[in-house]
């Protein structure tokens, strides 16, 4: 009985003097927010889609709580001076505002810098400089060269209640490309009283000739396979669904097809990289902490990447 007693004795002394020990050991406050240091923010998407392009540059911005909406003004960086050269030309971009789509917590226009003309040019190489009274930033990028796409099966979209076949592409792509995206749009003619207006409409990758909600989806950013150059297909009865619910469904017979475009997207490593530290974990309700966030930023955090379009177009009659 003795023995038992000394036992628990020891067992308690043992437990209060862990816990004197964490107690004493809890001297630092936490803070959600981390130690701050000021930087540049960058966000530039070089493309061939036209002969503007565009950089945003900002600074970060500390929080005297926890709610980062308590930040009411936006910090966009102003009279800087952005600079973009590639192997023969140098492009001076010029302070610029955007108006602002959303101004539920910003009411001010967004802030950016704008080159013109300043026409992309695939497989090249470009470096961007920015100086400021915030900081100085670099960063540069290998833009994709151009790729191809092509169809040989324009039957698939004339007689789709006939054969049952996808719709088949061949893709090529670029060395530089990291990451690849494939649409397919129909282009179709619509009778307005004498008159005949054009209509666009998207065909999903995959999905049922009824559209059952759920049960189709469109083409998404892919990392490129080991090949440069393979085949991807269009379901049959995804487009037979756009064909049946949104067009003949809408329009009856007063419609004729045109022509079908088939538009390739090419991603170089830096924005590909940036899109997947992102995006590639879909889940809505837990925060990843095993992968920083992605920057190509020298002097500062954000991305500065490029993405180039081929496009072919398939004449429908």
């Amino acid at each position: 009985m003795k023995v038992g007693f000394s036992m628990r004795k020891y067992l308690l002394f043992a437990a209060a003097f862990s816990l004197l020990l964490m107690c004493s050991g809890c001297e630092n406050s936490f803070s959600p927010t981390g130690d701050y240091q000021k930087q540049l923010v960058v966000y530039g998407v070089l493309s061939n889609r036209s002969d503007s392009q565009y950089v945003r540059v900002y600074t970060t911005y500390d929080l005297s709580g926890r709610d980062p909406a308590e930040q009411t003004t936006d910090t966009g960086v102003r009279g800087a001076r952005v600079m973009m050269m590639d192997d023969s030309t140098t492009y001076g971009f010029k302070e610029t505002a955007i108006p602002r789509d959303d101004t539920a917590r910003y009411s001010s226009n967004v802030v950016g810098y704008v080159g013109f003309p300043c026409r992309l040019r695939p497989g090249k190489k470009y470096s961007l400089a920015i100086i400021s009274d915030q900081g100085n930033a670099t960063a540069t990028v290998s833009v994709p060269g151009k790729g191809y796409v092509f169809n040989y099966s324009p039957s698939a979209f004339q007689a789709p209640r006939l054969s049952a076949d996808n719709i088949h592409v061949i893709i090529g792509l670029s060395a530089e490309a990291q990451g690849y995206l494939v649409r397919l749009f129909i282009n179709f003619d619509v009778r307005n009283g004498q008159n005949w207006e054009h209509r666009r409409l998207e065909v999903p990758s995959f999905g049922d000739s009824l559209m059952t909600p759920g049960k189709y989806g469109y083409s998404t950013l892919t990392r490129r396979p080991a090949y440069s150059s393979f085949n991807i297909d269009f379901a049959h009865d995804a487009y037979l669904g756009v064909l049946k619910q949104q067009i003949e469904g809408r329009y009856g017979k007063s419609f004729q097809l045109t022509s079908a475009t088939f538009i390739l997207t090419q991603v170089e490593p830096n924005l590909y990289h940036y899109y997947s530290v992102a995006n590639g974990f879909q889940d809505p309700y837990s925060i990843r902490m095993d992968q920083p966030d992605f920057t190509n930023i020298v002097g500062g955090v954000g991305v500065f990447g490029a993405m180039v379009e081929d496009s072919v177009v398939v004449n429908l009659y």
